[in-house]
């Protein structure tokens, strides 16, 4: 059958990221309405809200919409793929790399439900601070 048009976006993760051995891609509800109503920042979708959005995911940037499979996509993912484990395309969703599958799928849980949190709070939490990032850093080895 015919290749499927994300090919070269998983061939770019895979040839910039040693570490990556599984990718998941979704169009999961609560990401996809972040990207409608507006993300906090376009370097980071998402603030650091929780300790394990901090410790499970990092820094998710935004990708502006493209449609899917554009080439051009696929190249900006391939850029970031050794400096985040994740990307959110602007009204398509989450791609996420790691170790294995169920690794990124456990990185997409927590991506998905902290989404969810940030979108019904209202008003919306303020973002850990930065002695509370640092410690995360110090004991758990967080990439944030």
């Amino acid at each position: 059958g015919k290749p499927s048009k994300t090919l070269a976006l998983h061939r770019g993760i895979y040839a910039r990221n040693g570490e990556a051995r599984g990718i998941v891609h979704t169009h999961s509800t609560h990401l996809v309405a972040l990207t409608l109503a507006g993300v906090w920042h376009d370097d980071d979708v998402l603030p650091p809200i929780t300790p394990y959005y901090v410790m499970k995911v990092g820094h998710v940037p935004l990708l502006r919409y493209k449609r899917p499979g554009d080439l051009q996509v696929a190249e900006q993912i391939a850029a970031l793929a050794g400096t985040v484990r994740a990307v959110l395309l602007e009204r398509l969703g989450p791609v996420v790399w790691e170790r294995s599958v169920a690794q990124a799928s456990y990185v997409l849980e927590e991506l998905e439900e902290t989404a969810r949190l940030w979108l019904m709070t209202n008003p919306r939490p303020l973002p850990l601070d930065e002695a509370a990032l640092e410690e995360l850093k110090t004991v758990f080895g967080a990439r944030w």
